[in-house]
């Protein structure tokens, strides 16, 4: 080995030391950068709500495509599975409640005309 890979590995050494004392001195355990990397990742897409939203995460961790994004950090918990199916349709206006109970109502008064229609021509429903 020579005497510059020494020095660097000397060097390497001291870093590493320093960084694991300041560590203990303030109390927080180590963790690499690729794991803030996933946290903020992880973080940032939980708290998107558009693809605009999606598409910036995405080119802030630099990676070619969105699909690069969902495929690495885009698989969902189970928890938040249950979370988003269970949130369906909780977030509706009034007006969206209110076209849907419409659909609703227009689309079983279409039903009873059609069984209407067919007990008079008399075929049974």
């Amino acid at each position: 080995m020579c005497i510059a890979q020494m020095r660097e590995r000397q060097s390497t050494r001291n870093r590493r030391g320093a960084a694991e004392w300041r560590r203990e001195r303030v109390g927080l355990t180590y963790h690499s950068p690729h794991k803030f990397r996933h946290g903020h990742a992880v973080y940032a897409l939980r708290l998107a709500k558009d693809v605009a939203t999606l598409k910036a995460v995405s080119q802030n961790l630099m990676h070619e495509n969105l699909a690069v994004t969902d495929g690495v950090y885009g698989v969902l918990s189970d928890t938040d599975v249950k979370r988003q199916i269970s949130e369906l349709g909780k977030g509706q206006t009034r007006s969206e409640s209110r076209e849907v109970g419409e659909l609703v109502s227009l689309t079983r008064e279409l039903l009873n005309k059609l069984e209407a229609d067919a007990r008079a021509k008399g075929r049974i429903v």
